[in-house]
């Protein structure tokens, strides 16, 4: 027996798979094992104390000898589920092969106590919970230090205190999501800057520029507390490997996506799906692959259109977009 896993992908946000994190691996088989890979994987599961969901798997002839299984599911500790794959693997083949050098019990337990150091105490558990109800983000700032809401609207509070059983009250009306404009697609980086440009001009304060959208920058930028509104432009590449760095944004605009790899191209229509039903999803009218990115969001859509010339739907955007985040703020809906 043949197994070799050719790559792991942790995903940890919305991401091109599900609309929450999850692990995505590809692997070389020497024969179809969906089924055993899928019992001992959810086993693993069990055991660890992980929640994992919508196991898909496929299958294709690689070559004569050799298959591709592609897999994927949600996990409520990615980096857990990854490695959880791993020992699958492993106790297949250790099974196959009698090899008694594996220790599953030690691999068990070592994930095991992984585990129990990430998962919270049960105050923090009903605090996040309470936070997810009012869509508010809950968010690492470093030194254990954790934030709910995200720039100016933001509250930290220091996590140790539940666990010594002392209380933490937030101010649940002063904290917010400050608005997010996320751009996916070829000219995003262009798009990115001039909006940001154009809403510093408009009389806009503090907004933060995110020119490399991968995971790590939006939730280092978000954690700014003097942020009042974020633009940023997705790295699709990266967003394919890790999944966004938010769960929703105020305006999702997708610009083309038709001429991008099919990966970066479902990465880059990842701002149309997360938009807010508030907010506005504006598609580049004559791309045909963002079609179908507007009948799957919740946000009313804008078609933006454009000439022959390749800048002409720059200051279109700027002005929906401009327009947009006056109207939100004319109604109080960025005070939520």
């Amino acid at each position: 027996m043949s197994i070799t896993i050719d790559h792991v992908r942790v995903l940890e946000g919305p991401n091109i798979y599900y609309p929450q994190a999850g692990v995505a691996a590809s692997l070389q088989v020497s024969h179809d094992l969906r089924d055993e890979l899928g019992r001992q994987l959810k086993t693993w599961a069990q055991a660890v104390g992980l929640i994992i969901g919508y196991l898909r798997m496929k299958i294709e002839p690689r070559d004569e000898q050799t298959w591709q299984l592609s897999l994927s599911f949600t996990c409520n500790h990615p980096q857990l589920g990854a490695a959880s794959l791993q020992h699958a693997v492993d106790d297949i083949l250790a099974a196959e092969r009698q090899n008694e050098d594996w220790s599953h019990d030690d691999a068990l337990f070592d994930l095991r106590r992984q585990r129990m150091r990430i998962d919270p105490v049960l105050p923090l558990l009903q605090l996040r919970a309470e936070a997810q109800g009012r869509v508010i983000p809950v968010l690492p700032v470093g030194d254990g230090m954790l934030q709910l809401g995200t720039g100016s609207g933001g509250w930290r509070f220091d996590p140790a205190q539940l666990s010594l059983g002392l209380a933490v009250n937030p101010p649940w009306e002063q904290i917010r999501s400050v608005p997010l404009i996320a751009i996916g697609g070829l000219g995003a980086a262009l798009a990115a800057e001039q909006i940001t440009q154009g809403l510093t001009a408009a009389g806009w304060q503090n907004v933060v520029h995110i020119a490399k959208g991968d995971y790590a920058s939006v939730r280092q930028a978000l954690v700014q507390p003097d942020a009042e509104l974020f633009v940023v432009a997705l790295d699709q590449a990266d967003v394919v490997e890790r999944g966004l760095a938010f769960n929703r944004c105020t305006i999702g605009v997708v610009l083309g996506i038709s001429d991008l790899p099919e990966e970066q191209a479902l990465a880059a229509g990842l701002p149309a799906l997360t938009a807010d039903e508030l907010g506005n999803t504006i598609l580049l009218a004559d791309d045909q692959r963002t079609a179908g990115l507007a009948r799957r969001t919740a946000a009313p859509v804008v078609q933006l259109q454009r000439t022959q010339e390749p800048a002409s739907i720059q200051q279109p955007l700027l002005g929906l977009v401009v327009n947009q985040l006056q109207q939100l703020l004319d109604t109080g809906a960025l005070d939520r």
